[in-house]
């Protein structure tokens, strides 16, 4: 199974447990890095690692040092309005309401958080996978596109689903917005109005080939 294919959710929602397990250690470090944080602690990776019951080995490698540990506790903050976000329309509702509430809702998140998000791009963009199958940045974002759609599992080919998850990662979030602004010269409703056709498009494409019978 190739890597890009792993990241997809299988069956009835579940992730394979090797991925599982990964998301699981990077979360646990990250909330309990927020714990500590909220109570009023400055928490080196070690002190982090301690406090979620992982070992410190295991913690340096998601995470090197305490300052990047401390912007994704920051951001991690924003998960559940992400979340609800999502999931308004209620579970019959098409995955392309699903996908457009993420897509503004990501969009607002990626205005209000710009600085923390590029320190992320900073942190990240010279790193090595942490290990084979677990790439250098958390996986908050593929988790609420995985989300958005989620009812299309079972209805279109697993190969699709993932090609199609990955592809919409691509085009929202903190990268997409600087092409957007920084490369296209868009402002912020521009970028948000492309950022909403490139979803839908993709959307389109992806769930416009018969199961079974991937693009070639």
């Amino acid at each position: 199974m190739p890597s890009w294919h792993r990241c997809v959710k299988k069956g009835r929602g579940e992730v394979t447990s090797r991925d599982g397990q990964k998301r699981r250690t990077r979360r646990a470090l990250v909330e309990a890095a927020g714990r500590l944080l909220a109570e009023g602690a400055h928490p080196s990776v070690a002190e982090v690692a301690d406090a979620a019951e992982i070992s410190r080995r295991t913690a340096y490698r998601y995470f090197p040092s305490a300052e990047q540990l401390v912007v994704e506790a920051a951001l991690e903050a924003t998960r559940h309005g992400m979340e609800l976000s999502i999931d308004a329309g209620g579970p019959d509702e098409p995955v392309t309401a699903r996908m457009d509430r993420l897509v503004v809702a990501l969009h607002a998140m990626t205005g209000e958080n710009e600085k923390l998000l590029r320190q992320i791009i900073r942190y990240t963009v010279t790193r090595d996978p942490i290990e084979p199958g677990v790439p250098p940045r958390p996986s908050r974002r593929l988790e609420y596109v995985e989300r958005a759609v989620a009812p299309l599992e079972g209805r279109i080919d697993d190969a699709a689903l993932a090609r199609l998850t990955h592809g919409l990662a691509a085009v929202i979030g903190i990268e997409s917005t600087i092409v957007l602004r920084d490369i296209c010269g868009l402002g912020p409703d521009e970028v948000l109005e492309v950022q909403r056709w490139s979803a839908q498009a993709l959307i389109t494409a992806g769930t416009s080939q018969p199961k079974d019978n991937p693009v070639a």
